[in-house]
């Protein structure tokens, strides 16, 4: 979020940057998913989010063609198949037909809904998984075309290469200790760079410290008495080798659409024990290790786990080793092509940090997690972005920061219900 914002602001707007990355390497891991790849799709059971999503996939359409590169987003497709009546925390597959079609977007042979398991079954093309819905009474499948993956290696890669002008510097190992914003004209930073204080001089600010949020806006001055409520779920991945090549189905792992699966629910016997929540997704295979399939739970098979952000290196992540286990127990029944046995090496753990807005955890949030708003409403020098999976969203997301502190607006067409999502008030959060 941070690059995207950094490229808008000198290269499409001409303005001077300062890009300041707390770790050594601009493509990292501490506060987010691990990995080549993350899905890029529309179907959301929130209208407002499918709308942010499809303005979002023309500005993919061109930031690819800006950095020459179409493997920025690979489109294979996004299917949505399982219970129908399930609302996971990747949403509900009728609300996403809903939306869709309210959008105008379920229209030919881009979008396809099927209904049952014979249809589902028979179906060639999702083969490779269509098994997992033999256990489920009325099961149902979205598949959209405008669905894939996102190169993120791919894309920090064309950002960092396009910020070498005259108008940008980019500076890693630094780490902010002040902001201070008591002048009204500009925001003053200091910064230790290899055990080195540096002090810079800004117009604006734009803050994209992720699961850090907490900890940067300790080092603001004046103080502000807020902070916001991200919560961090670890959530295991795995990768699983193919059995055979070719496979029997004549299909290729790297063709695979990106695939989300609702299953049902385990009944709720109120105890501590772990559980399988039926709630899977996976990838198509990544040009790195074309015989490895990425499979991964939505979900943690106990409550959030407890953890230190520091020190931030992988290995340091606890694994949930009952998830990994579902996992291998849902590849093993429902996916014929793979080999279910777990590789320790290919384990990872990522973070998620979602914003949470509502008090009542139980109440419906419409925003994906994530906030954008100005830190303090009296004042339009710093910008905040934080929370929510919101890597489908980049080059907008990178759009409304800058407008955001160049103008003090946003001036990307307002989606439905835009102001879901389009500044979230903070100040008045815990």
């Amino acid at each position: 979020m941070g690059l995207t914002s950094a490229y808008e602001c000198p290269v499409k707007e001409g303005k001077k940057v300062l890009f300041l990355e707390r770790f050594s390497e601009f493509a990292n891991v501490h506060s987010s998913s691990v990995g080549y790849s993350r899905q890029f799709r529309v179907s959301y059971s929130e209208k407002n989010l499918s709308d942010l999503a499809l303005k979002t996939y023309v500005m993919w359409e061109n930031l690819k063609k800006e950095m020459n590169d179409d493997s920025l987003v690979q489109l294979t497709g996004c299917l949505w198949f399982g219970d129908a009546s399930v609302e996971s925390s990747e949403g509900n597959i009728d609300l996403a037909i809903q939306n869709l079609k309210a959008l105008g977007e379920i229209e030919g042979k881009d979008y396809r809904v099927l209904e049952g398991k014979e249809a589902i079954m028979n179906s060639t093309e999702f083969a490779f998984i269509s098994r997992a819905v033999v256990e489920i009474d009325n099961p149902e499948a979205l598949f959209t075309v405008k669905g894939g993956t996102i190169n993120v290696p791919g894309l920090v890669y064309h950002y960092v290469e396009a910020l070498k002008i005259p108008n940008a510097m980019l500076i890693n190992n630094a780490r902010v200790t002040k902001i201070d914003y008591s002048n009204e004209e500009y925001v003053e930073v200091k910064v230790v760079v290899d055990g080195n204080e540096e002090t810079y001089r800004g117009n604006k600010i734009i803050l994209t410290s992720g699961a850090y949020v907490n900890e940067v806006f300790c080092t603001v001055h004046p103080p502000v008495d807020f902070r916001i409520n991200l919560i961090i779920y670890l959530w295991c991945s795995t990768y699983f080798a193919e059995k055979h090549k070719p496979l029997p189905s004549g299909t290729d792992l790297a063709t695979w659409p990106i695939w989300y699966f609702f299953g049902p629910k385990p009944k709720d016997d109120s105890t501590e024990a772990s559980k399988d929540h039926n709630d899977y997704y996976g990838f198509p295979s990544e040009p790195e290790r074309p015989q490895y399939l990425r499979v991964a739970p939505a979900c943690t098979s106990q409550k959030e786990f407890d953890f230190m952000l520091f020190p931030p290196e992988i290995n340091k992540r606890p694994l949930d080793k009952n998830a990994l286990k579902f996992t291998s127990n849902f590849v093993d029944k429902f996916m014929p092509d793979l080999d279910p046995s777990l590789k320790e090496k290919e384990e990872s753990t990522c973070v998620a940090g979602f914003a949470q807005l509502n008090e009542n955890v139980h109440e419906k949030d419409e925003g994906a997690g994530f906030v954008i708003d100005f830190l303090l409403p009296e004042s339009k020098l710093i910008v905040v972005f934080t929370g929510g999976w919101a890597m489908k969203f980049v080059p907008m997301i990178g759009k409304i920061l800058t407008d955001l502190a160049i103008r003090g607006k946003n001036r990307v067409p307002r989606p439905h219900r835009a102001n879901e999502y389009q500044t979230r008030s903070i100040g008045r959060r815990t």
